[in-house]
């Protein structure tokens, strides 16, 4: 979904605002028919084989990691944007779900684009239960939480949501 806005986004603006970002100066955004995706210790993989500076073992990329990695997707894949996904569960909110395959990370991602952290989103753990114990390992109190847990009682497909960054999009397509 987070692909699909920005594509939206960007073909929005191209055919839109041509004269203004002509005034500006700047190009608008292309993307390529798939935004690469890499795994977060991949990607510091990369960025050590690249760099030599050694951050294998954070939980997140640091800004100098993001502006690394997007140098990669722009160099090997043509893309101004690049995914990362799977960052470690105690990184993320109790409510991120679990990869099935590696509880150690999760289903969720980050959206790198020219640089700068534009989006980040997950899909949702949508069992009761899970939710109730991850809540107490991140050391939330459940009754404090009792509306949100409640809806879960009863079954809840899966889901998902993210959250975008408008302003640095903004500042980065327009080289603010």
């Amino acid at each position: 979904a987070a692909e699909k806005v920005m594509r939206a986004i960007s073909e929005d603006v191209s055919e839109n605002n041509n004269a203004e970002l002509t005034i500006l100066g700047v190009e608008p955004l292309k993307l390529v028919s798939k935004i690469p995706r890499v795994k977060l210790r991949e990607a510091q993989e990369l960025i050590f084989k690249r760099t030599k500076i050694d951050h294998r073992s954070e939980p997140d990329l640091d800004p100098n990691d993001e502006k690394e990695i997007c140098k990669w997707a722009k160099e090997e894949h043509g893309s101004n944007l690049v995914f990362i996904t799977h960052y470690p569960t105690k990184k993320r909110p109790f409510y991120t779900m679990p990869d099935p395959n590696d509880s150690e990370y999760t289903l969720s991602f980050d959206l790198i684009g020219e640089g700068t952290e534009w989006v980040t989103g997950s899909q949702r753990i949508n069992s009761h239960e899970m939710l109730l114990d991850h809540a107490k390992k991140w050391g939330n109190t459940p009754e404090k939480l009792a509306t949100y847990l409640d809806a879960f009682k009863y079954g809840i497909p899966p889901e998902g949501g993210f959250c975008m960054g408008l302003e640095r999009v903004t500042r980065d397509l327009l080289n603010l």
